[in-house]
């Protein structure tokens, strides 16, 4: 306690926590759009390194995310829907396979597998699937406040991207009027952040679609029946660190299996994402995050565990820039300490 100014950092950065655990979903929006300003922030570096001026820099990278968000919604948007909708209608056709094959596989290894769990299996399956019947019969009363919300986002976030993007140093320099007069600690733990966040949220972005993209393109030119379903899962899941991968293994796989059963395609198709796995994680992942803080993969699966309990899947997506927080909290309050120890 007697160190003012890690006293003071600390209870700033506990004031900030307890602010986002209570204002989190208000300040949803908010969060976004400074997650879309870094993303774009990159870009406009980058064109600012090419003499753009930074205004200009600014309307082409707007105008471009705009021209992205229209070719989604127009082409990539409805051509999504019409796969998901076909993989709900044939849902029940797709339980009756499994069944038979769970079935056929007792059948053929009677001594090894009981019967009793594959009635458990497939009472699961169909309960499951009841469920979801019912969660989209509500769909379209229990949707129309989300819908409502949504509209306000598409309306609010790029609004305040553009101010974030146009205004970045004036809005820092507003807010550092409300920080304790000893914040030399929490500036240094902001700058230290504010590169690893900033790259960390590019690096993922752009991950994430490189990946999706190519998962896509790759079923598509395997003629997949859902594609674009299981391109944008893998593109999702690369937000979630090692539990995404493993978990769209499932789809792959299943997806794969009722449109091929066990054929050579359908091991090609598992294969493919297999590789697409392998290059994310050897070449994409070392090339983007080459300056991101390194965490050891214990400390990585222990905060998506505790922020994932915190804040649910949005927990799960910024556990690792939480878990910098703290790595960089901690080590300076060991720095601290050697030094009074020392002294």
């Amino acid at each position: 306690m007697a160190d003012t100014e890690l006293v003071m950092l600390l209870g700033s950065l506990l004031v900030i926590f307890i602010l986002l655990l209570l204002l989190g979903p208000i300040l949803a929006p908010v969060l976004l759009a400074i997650a879309l300003a870094y993303v774009f922030d990159g870009i406009i570096n980058l064109l600012g390194r090419c003499k753009c001026p930074r205004m200009l820099a600014i309307a082409v990278t707007g105008g471009g995310a705009m021209l992205v968000l229209l070719v989604t919604l127009l082409a990539i948007l409805p051509l999504l829907t019409v796969q998901i909708g076909r993989l709900v209608s044939r849902a029940p056709q797709y339980v009756q396979s499994t069944r038979d094959m769970l079935q056929q596989l007792q059948v053929n290894y009677a001594e090894w597998i009981n019967p009793v769990y594959v009635q458990k299996i497939t009472a699961s399956l169909a309960a499951q699937l009841q469920e979801w019947g019912g969660a989209l019969l509500s769909f379209s009363i229990a949707s129309i406040p989300g819908i409502i919300t949504l509209l306000v986002y598409a309306v609010l976030v790029p609004v305040m991207v553009f101010f974030f993007l146009k205004d970045k140093e004036k809005i820092i320099i507003w807010g550092q009027q409300f920080l304790p007069t000893e914040h030399s600690l929490l500036q240094r733990v902001w700058l230290e952040l504010d590169v690893q966040i900033g790259n960390y949220i590019r690096g993922k972005f752009w991950e994430a679609f490189i990946v999706g993209i190519t998962m896509w393109l790759v079923f598509w030119w395997m003629d997949h029946e859902y594609a674009l379903l299981l391109g944008v899962l893998t593109g999702i899941s690369v937000w979630i660190p090692f539990v995404g991968a493993a978990v769209v293994t499932i789809p792959v796989i299943l997806l794969s299996f009722f449109q091929w059963g066990w054929t050579e395609t359908m091991a090609y198709s598992v294969l493919a994402y297999g590789i697409v796995q392998a290059v994310d994680a050897n070449v994409i992942v070392p090339w983007l995050f080459s300056e991101i803080v390194n965490l050891h993969p214990v400390a990585i699966i222990v905060a998506i565990l505790m922020f994932g309990a915190l804040w649910g899947i949005i927990g799960v997506i910024i556990a690792i820039p939480m878990a910098a927080l703290v790595k960089s909290v901690v080590s300076i309050v060991l720095e601290r300490r050697q030094g009074s120890v020392s002294n």
